[in-house]
Formats: C-alpha cells, structure tokens, sequence
C-alpha cells in the first residue's frame, strides 16, 4: 500500500535558502570583485546583495517544490533533484541507524532533521535526510522499523489505532517489548567538564606554544630596544591570550555537544542522545558494533579514567569527522560491570594478558631515535629553540615506542571475543575486538626478526568506509601461530 505523496515542512524553504547563501557567498563575493574594479556604490552593493539573496530564495522555493515523499508500511520512497531527478527508495528492514538532530530553531515548530542510513551508505553521508520532519512522523518511522526487524510482535499502538508518539523512550520500552529492563547511563556536568580539561591534544597545544613563548622572551629582550621590548610583550600577550581562549573555547564545544549525554538500551540497539543547542538521537543495532577502543591518555591515566568509542559497521555512524562514544568518559573500576551492562553478549572478564617476556626494545624505538638525532643534530646549528621543540618531539615518540614495547599484549576473553592492548602515540589503546567481525588476520616479519622469533601480528575489521587496525609489534611467532588458530576455529 502506497501512501499519498507529502511534502516537507514550509520551514524547509529557509533552511534550504540559508544552505544556498552560506554554499554560494564566497562565489558571490568572487563574482562581485571581478565585475566591479572600481568601487562600486552603495545602491549597487544594496542591489547586488537583494540579487543574491533573491536567486538563493529560488533556488530554495524550487528545491523545496521537487522535494517529495512517501512513507507506507514496508519502506520510505523519497524523490528530490532540482535539474536530475533522484528517486531513492529504502525498506525498512533494510534501515541500519535513525539519527536526528534537534536543533535549537527546531524545537518551537516541534521538528527535527531527520538521517536514514543503510549499510551501504557512505562515511558522513545519509542514504536519506530530511531536513525537517515532524516529531510525530519521526516517532512513526522508527515504530516502523521496529515492527520490520519483529513482524511477529505488533506494538500496541498499531493494535488500539492510537497516534504515534514522539517520546523516543517508547522505543526502548519494557512495556512494547519482551526484552530485558532497560539499562541508562548519564553523563553528569562535572564528568562532561573533566573530559573537556583532560582532551590531550588541546591542553598539550597550549602547553607547548605557551612554555616556548615565555622561554624565548628573555633572549629577544636582549636585541631589542624599550619600543621593541613593548611590542614583544603586547605580542606575546596577545597570544597567550588567544591560547587560553582557544583553550576555553575548545572546553566549552564539548560542554555544548556532549551536554545530556545519556545512553539507553534494550539488549537490541543503543539510544545515544546528547547536545545543548542541537540535540540529537542516534539509533545503533548492536549487531552493527565491530568492536570497540577504549582509549586513555597520559592525563586520564593520572585520574584512572578511559573513554569508551564504537566501531561501527557503513552505515551506523554520524558525520565522518565526529567520535561515536559510548561512555565518553569513565572511572577504571566501572568499566568492566558497565560495559557488560550494555553488551551482555559481550565477554570483558580479564584474568592474565599475554605479553612478550623479552621484548626487544631497540626494535621498537630505533627509527625514531636515528631520525630524532638526525633532525636534532641538524636543526642545533641554526636555533638551539627548534632542536629543543625536536628533541621533545622525537623524545615522546622513543618513549611511545618503548612504553608499546612493555604494554602491548593480548587476551582471549572466549571463544569469540578478543582483547588487543597497543599504544598509539601517547594513548593506551585497548580494543576488543569479535571473531566474526574481523576481516583478516596477517603476520609480517623480516628475515632477521624471523631469527628471533618475532613478527607483527595484524587483525583488521572493517569500519565506515576504512579499516581499523590491531596491532602488535615485534611479537613472538609462537603467540603469532595462537591468534591463527583462534581466528580460523
């Protein structure tokens, strides 16, 4: 049965005129200077400007008028295309993740946008997006979903003829479904904040510009005259200053974007909800989790504290440069009872991890360290500041290199579910990983490592559009042969 065909939301037309403008203004501005060499006057500008916004509406009148959809009981037919008219049909079975995205000039009208993603869409790219649909509608799509994966189990509200609702708890609850109670966890504001002040990459970028720049100021001083003293210390200022912004600025993104965060299950999918001024649900089938990277960097390390991130499957992720995190952070001694909480089919019980009894550290660090005194050596002759910036630098690399050397190891948790601990720059990285998700399993030695016994065991598993690699370096052959075995029985 096909239903008659809808349109979107009349909000649409400003949201596809506002997408036109933002995508078109710098080809405008382009367009502007070469037309007008001289300068132009004012009621030109005024005009040039009206001109624009008024093609932009069109466009967007005309995007929004070729933009229709159709939604019956088996699946969801969208046609759309200004000049080439793209027909896009999706069953609902067929529907891997539903992400929606609540933003702040939404929620008045009660609309969200809308992504339908399948397995066979690209990283960052929906197979089908709404810009805007009604709380309602979004609440019968995924009821619709639901009722694909378990035809034999109507939901209630298609039994009494109610209207859907468009509270998303409904989807996980016990009450619609014969699953197990439903597991939460939220993320309180505090914990947000100490994810925010412990993001290595952007405390160590202040850190380090900062310490060169109070270190190099007393040298500068010494050829400068009072005029050019002042003008170093005003400039130096201002930079710091920019860097501690940058700082909070960078704290408060994550405030904003993970504020709320909360993740719900019913033993089949995960709920993720989270955002202040654009809050957004995403929708994950477990059996669409390849594995997952629980990750700890020197600063959590202090405070026993790990970030937990999925590996997804194409098709159940968000934007390709976005981090799905299941417990973006965590205390060390929750971790194994709260992920056997929210995987249960999961095994995270550790006893020994095997590790290599006699590593050979010089395999590990030899690479960095010739480069490192290379590049030192060299840049010591011109500024005695850059080779100390490069000695830090290759020094936390050689220190990388032996801390994997010492930690780096496996586990067999069972028969299916693998443990791999690696570093990966300054960051413990411990992933685990199941025997039907990983792609394949190499082995990779020279002839002198072979002498020795040693060679780099790989184990791949495909995520989004790219691989995600495990692996251990300069490890025995013997333990190599083991992982073998595992991967093949």
């Amino acid at each position: 049965m096909i239903y008659e065909k809808q349109r979107l939301p009349l909000l649409c037309i400003g949201l596809y005129w506002f997408k036109n403008c933002k995508n078109f203004l710098v080809l405008a501005f382009l367009l502007v200077f070469k037309l007008f060499n001289d300068a132009p006057s004012l009621p030109m500008i005024l005009g040039g400007i009206l001109l624009f916004l008024l093609v932009c509406l069109i466009f967007a009148v005309l995007s929004y008028t070729r933009f229709t959809f159709q939604i019956d009981q088996t699946s969801v037919l969208v046609n759309q295309g200004l000049f080439i008219q793209k027909q896009t049909i999706l069953p609902f079975e067929r529907i891997q993740t539903i992400q929606e995205n609540h933003y702040f000039y939404l929620r008045p009208f009660k609309l969200a946008e809308v992504k339908l993603e399948s397995a066979a869409s690209s990283s960052g790219e929906a197979e089908i997006l709404f810009p805007a649909l009604p709380l309602a509608l979004i609440a019968s799509i995924e009821a619709s979903k639901k009722a694909a994966a378990t035809p034999q189990e109507p939901t209630a509200q298609a039994a009494s003829g109610e209207e859907p609702t468009n509270n998303y708890a409904t989807v996980f609850s016990g009450e619609e479904t014969a699953n197990p109670p439903l597991e939460t966890f939220t993320l309180k504001f505090k914990e947000i904040f100490l994810f925010s002040i412990t993001d290595f990459s952007v405390f160590t970028l202040v850190l380090v510009i900062g310490y060169n720049v109070i270190d190099n100021i007393p040298n500068l001083f010494t050829y400068a005259s009072e005029l050019q003293q002042l003008g170093l210390l005003l400039g130096a200022a201002l930079l710091l200053g920019l860097l501690i912004l940058f700082f909070f600025l960078a704290i408060a993104r994550n405030l904003f974007r993970y504020y709320g965060f909360t993740v719900e299950t019913n033993q089949q999918q995960l709920l993720i909800t989270q955002g202040l001024f654009s809050k957004r649900h995403q929708t994950i089938p477990l059996a669409r989790i390849q594995g997952l990277s629980v990750e700890q960097n020197l600063y959590r390390r202090i405070f026993h504290l790990s970030s937990v991130k999925l590996l997804l499957a194409a098709g159940s992720s968000s934007e390709s440069d976005d981090t799905v995190y299941l417990f973006p952070i965590l205390k060390e001694a929750q971790l194994t009872e709260t992920l056997a909480r929210f995987l249960p089919e999961w095994s995270f019980q550790q006893t020994a991890l095997v590790k290599n009894p006699r590593p050979n550290f010089w395999y590990f660090c030899r690479w960095p360290l010739l480069i490192g005194l290379l590049v030192v050596g060299i840049s010591a002759f011109f500024f005695w500041w850059l080779a100390l910036i490069f000695f830090v630098f290759f020094g936390s690399f050689v220190l990388s290199s032996i801390w994997r050397g010492k930690i780096q190891g496996y586990q067999f948790l069972d028969n299916h579910v693998l443990l791999c601990q690696t570093i990966r720059g300054l960051t413990k990285v411990t992933a685990y990983l199941k025997k039907n998700k990983i792609q394949d399993f190499t082995v990779t030695t020279t002839y002198w490592q072979h002498k020795k016994g040693l060679g780099k065991s790989q184990l791949t598993i495909k995520t989004e559009d790219t691989l995600t690699e495990s692996k251990l370096f300069y490890f025995p052959l013997t333990e190599a042969e083991k992982l073998r075995r595992w991967f093949l029985s």
